[in-house]
């Protein structure tokens, strides 16, 4: 099945940037964590880590975005799973 992008057709202020994954595995994995909980996720930047895979840094970097209302609890559900967002990510 393929995700339909994040794009203009979608409210800009309906989603929010949750975490940034260091490539695709991490990405997909934290993904599927949330969607098991009924969260919606979109991928954005995935296209140069999903080109080259061994890409490294931020090449590789993955951004997960989730609806605004379910933010909260997607953070809460990422760090029972021990994902720590950085810094960066939790003032986006």
């Amino acid at each position: 099945m393929t995700q339909e992008p994040l794009t203009q057709k979608h409210d800009p202020g309906a989603f929010v940037k949750l975490v940034t994954a260091n490539g695709l595995p991490e990405a997909d994995l934290w993904k599927a964590v949330l969607e098991s909980s009924g969260i919606e996720v979109y991928f954005r930047n995935e296209a140069v880590a999903a080109v080259i895979p061994e890409t490294t840094g931020e090449l590789s970097a993955v951004d997960l975005w989730v609806p605004r209302e379910q933010a909260a609890a997607a953070l809460e559900i990422l760090q029972d799973e021990r994902v720590e967002p950085t810094d960066e990510d939790e003032s986006s």
